[in-house]
């Protein structure tokens, strides 16, 4: 098959690498596939594989193009998804090339990688990707809840489940990151500093354990926009000096090789690759309910899940495996099953039956 794969950008995200996996994943399988990206101005943070052909397509933004500048790129998507001579596309949380799907006729998936509900649109663009999703072959989400309320309010979508793959890690991790400092034990968080990745409520948690615990630090790796207000949160808390604020690394295998636990304090989530990745290593994780978390985590076999906003027993779970290295080791070794559960094989059998059902 000739299939062509859309992202907005390869700046970095969980997104951005799992595109990376599934088109390589495909490439490796015999198939022709093309990834395209729309935003020429943002340099590729993830490497894509050779097998995989490379197009960038040079779209003006929205805001530059104005009213009458929309038509014009649209022109210039549908020109460039063209040349890619497709017989299917795979988007990724991108709508602007459904449009030019339909102008060519050309089938289409469609994938959503954070909680439906938590996604915000404009009202223009909500009315124009439910028309279009309409005419997607598939929507694929990353939970059973979103399923069941795509089936509820919007059934022409046609929904179904495809989870983000676990890839064992093949690295030995190396040698101990420079900010970790020696003697140390680490609870680690990684994500972008925005407010949906809830470290403002991880830093409040962490105020309540970290004077008891004076050999462990919290590690934030990760860069945003929210990252001057959350130095200064934790300056109030007076936690700064138990706190690492490191920016985004684009291999984060000796950092999970060298921390002790994994936090996630996300206020929404699809499903989260640095919680795969982590536990794929072995670290017990603890993490909000929310989705993602809430299938990744067995709460009290590998982690622990702790109901939103309830900072206090969230701030409780670290503290518990912060003081029992046997549960830590304990939660390790079962998290490592996390690459089975969920394999990269069962996720490319599920896009690419997607794919040929498409066709059909």
């Amino acid at each position: 098959m000739r299939i062509t794969c859309v992202i907005g950008t390869l700046g970095g995200g969980g997104a951005e690498r799992v595109m990376t996996y599934l088109c390589g994943g495909l490439a490796a399988r015999g198939h022709a596939v093309t990834l395209l990206t729309l935003d020429n101005s943002v340099p590729d943070f993830y490497v894509v594989p050779p097998t995989v052909t490379r197009v960038r397509a040079q779209l003006p933004s929205f805001r530059a193009a104005g009213v009458l500048g929309g038509f014009v790129r649209l022109y210039k998507l549908t020109r460039a998804l063209r040349k890619t001579r497709p017989e299917v596309v795979i988007s990724f949380m991108t709508i602007s090339v459904l449009a030019s799907c339909l102008l060519l006729r050309i089938p289409y998936i469609y994938a959503d990688h954070l909680d439906v509900r938590f996604l915000a649109y404009s009202r223009k663009w909500k009315v124009l990707r439910n028309w279009l999703l309409r005419f997607a072959k598939t929507v694929t989400v990353l939970s059973e809840r979103d399923r069941k309320f795509i089936a509820l309010y919007h059934p022409a979508w046609k929904p179904a489940v495809v989870y983000n793959p676990a890839l064992p890690c093949v690295e030995d991790g190396g040698t101990r990151p420079l900010f970790m400092v020696p003697g140390k034990k680490y609870v680690l968080a990684v994500g972008r500093l925005v407010k949906q990745k809830g470290f403002d409520r991880l830093l409040q948690a962490w105020r309540r354990v970290c004077e008891r615990h004076n050999e462990w630090r919290l590690a934030i790796v990760g860069s945003g926009p929210d990252e001057a207000e959350l130095k200064s949160l934790a300056d109030t808390l007076d936690v700064q000096y138990s706190v690492d604020f490191v920016p985004a690394q684009k291999s984060l295998a000796a950092v999970y090789r060298h921390a002790d636990i994994l936090a996630m304090s996300s206020r929404a989530e699809g499903f989260p690759l640095v919680l795969l990745e982590a536990m794929a290593v072995g670290l017990p994780a603890v993490s909000f309910a929310c989705t993602g978390p809430d299938v990744i985590i067995r709460n009290n076999l590998d982690g622990f899940l702790v109901k939103q906003n309830q900072t206090e027993l969230l701030a409780a779970r670290l503290e518990e495996l912060m003081q029992d290295e046997q549960k830590r080791h304990q939660f390790g070794a079962r998290a490592r099953e996390v690459t089975t559960r969920f394999s990269l094989q069962q996720y490319l059998d599920a896009y690419e039956n997607l794919c040929k059902n498409a066709l059909q």
